[in-house]
């Protein structure tokens, strides 16, 4: 008679336990994936957060063509591997108001598409396996695309 695992929990109370302790183990150890971060005790703390240089917090961006590139600009942070940037629909960042994600941008610039007009907002941080984690987010900076039609 072939059994499946389903088969045999059904019959041992203790295949039953371990299943529920392993689903329970994984439940409590993930974390949200936007709060992530490495982290090695025996690592410097990681610098400033980046400075963001374009476009600045308020800035109303003339350019009434949709689709349109937004370009982010920030300094350069010493030693960094890589920055992550998000830009979001809300000033309360959340996934549900994450507009676009740069995961790992090598650069100190990043362009991102937008289809509609509206504010966003974004911010940056950056990484280096140098460093315990990332650098704390830049402040989130506002800008805002017209609306063609007013």
């Amino acid at each position: 008679m072939r059994r499946n695992w389903l088969s045999v929990a059904r019959h041992s109370p203790t295949s039953v336990l371990h299943i529920a302790c392993i689903a329970l183990a994984l439940s409590c150890f993930c974390k949200n994936p936007y709060d992530y971060e490495p982290y090695d005790p025996t690592k410097p703390d990681p610098p400033a957060a980046p400075v963001q240089l374009d476009p600045p917090d308020g800035k109303l961006i003339l350019n009434y063509a949709y689709p349109q590139d937004v370009v982010m600009k920030w300094q350069r942070v010493s030693g960094a591997a890589y920055y992550q940037v998000e830009v979001y629909q809300s000033s309360k960042p959340a996934p549900e108001s994450l507009y676009a994600i740069g995961d790992k941008v090598y650069s100190t610039e990043t362009a991102v598409t937008f289809n509609r007009h509206g504010c966003y907002w974004w911010r940056v941080r950056a990484y280096s396996p140098n460093w315990k984690w990332f650098t704390d987010w830049s402040p989130l900076w506002m800008f805002i695309l017209p609306n063609p039609t007013s």
